[in-house]
């Protein structure tokens, strides 16, 4: 699974690695609903997403489903177990029709034994994702529930945001509230709570199944002014 809940594109595993799984990855599709990896499994290759939303799960033992994160085009997803060759860690399900690039374990060696500059950017940038989760992880725990939400909304943005002529974002993308708990360790009544309050203040709105970030500043300082 990714080592960050703000995974990047291609560029953010090295210029130079991206490249070559842009040109040598065998193209592959999952249907929406599709378990591309399953925690446990063995298989070691890694994916490029190039169109379309999966979402990485983990199961406790009692047998509850925390919902970790979502990727989108231009993630890699699957690199841990693609590098240390060891078994998946989480579960990652096609939210929607999924388009990637897969290389295997045994091809990504072999490429960056003859790319060693791609190889050092590989390892300098998941450097920096480790010292990213471990901020997040702090931040995540430190943070109230109101809070956390405000950060992921603007994450989300980030990622999934349209602007719209009168200067909104809409979230081009639908995550339910069960989904937006899931990734904030709230319940679905909480976050519809809040949803309502921030509707009142005029922070966010309902579009359709979506949601329109109103006042994307009023959010980030709820935020206290990081994402």
């Amino acid at each position: 699974m990714p080592l960050t809940l703000d995974a990047g594109g291609s560029e953010d595993l090295g210029t130079g690695f991206g490249a070559l799984l842009e040109r040598h990855g065998r193209a592959v599709e999952f249907a929406a609903g599709t378990t591309i990896y399953g925690t446990g499994d063995n298989d070691s290759s890694m994916m490029l997403i190039t169109g379309g939303r999966v979402e990485i799960s983990r199961t406790s033992s009692d047998g509850r489903r925390s919902i970790l994160t979502h990727l989108g085009a231009g993630d890699m997803v699957g690199e841990l177990a693609a590098f240390d060759g060891g078994p998946r860690s989480a579960d990652v399900v096609a939210a929607t029709l999924v388009r990637g690039l897969v290389m295997t374990r045994g091809q990504i060696g072999a490429l960056l034994q003859d790319n060693p500059e791609a190889a050092l950017g590989v390892i300098e940038t998941l450097c920096r994702r480790l010292r990213e989760t471990s901020a997040m992880y702090t931040a995540h725990v430190l943070a109230d529930g109101r809070v956390r939400l405000a950060r992921l909304l603007l994450h989300l943005s980030e990622k999934w945001g349209e602007p719209m002529p009168d200067g909104r974002r809409r979230l081009s993308e639908r995550f339910s509230q069960s989904d937006l708990g899931d990734l904030v360790g709230l319940t679905r009544e909480s976050v519809n709570r809040q949803i309502r309050e921030w509707e009142q203040d005029g922070i966010v709105a309902r579009h359709g199944r979506g949601l329109v970030l109103s006042n994307p500043a009023a959010l980030l300082e709820v935020a206290g002014g990081t994402e």
